[in-house]
């Protein structure tokens, strides 16, 4: 899977003050007459586990995985995607939940290149935890580090 990835500053009517909307054009997407909200960031998506083509991964904005790991084989993999992708901003590799359930983001990017675990909480609706990796690369480009993302703890030391 690829994707082309708009992030709008909010606002919005529903009370977010930003929105992740996938595609191109202009607009909400809601199919109202809506002004378009201003873009803060574009970027490419490409997924880890399905693509083969090395082109669209080293193009890529965002590596992001499908296949939920433990936090150590998703360290790894993280390793081995930002080694063997050195232009992509983030590269981010879902963590496996108790009981399999997805239980959030291991994520390395930015100029510091750090490495963090992004938990999900109680309230994170489903649909909206695949859109996490799109949201912290807004946060990078806005010249954030992963370390001050919100709910980004680092990874602990063995």
């Amino acid at each position: 899977m690829t994707r082309f990835v708009v992030v709008e500053a909010g606002p919005f009517p529903d009370g977010p003050h930003a929105r992740v909307r996938l595609g191109t054009g202009t607009g909400t997407g809601t199919g109202d007459n809506v002004r378009p909200a201003p873009v803060i960031d574009e970027h490419f998506v490409v997924d880890v586990d399905v693509c083969r083509d090395g082109r669209l991964l080293d193009c890529a904005d965002v590596l992001q995985g499908s296949r939920a790991r433990s936090v150590a084989d998703a360290l790894r993999r993280l390793a081995e995607l930002t080694s063997a992708h050195p232009a992509c901003v983030i590269a981010a590799v879902p963590l496996a939940g108790r009981g399999g359930g997805s239980g959030g983001w291991a994520a390395a990017g930015g100029p510091d290149r750090a490495v963090v675990l992004v938990r999900y909480g109680a309230s994170t609706a489903a649909g909206q935890r695949s859109l996490l990796p799109s949201c912290l690369h807004a946060w990078l480009v806005a010249g954030h580090s992963l370390r001050e993302w919100p709910y980004a703890r680092d990874v602990p030391s063995d």
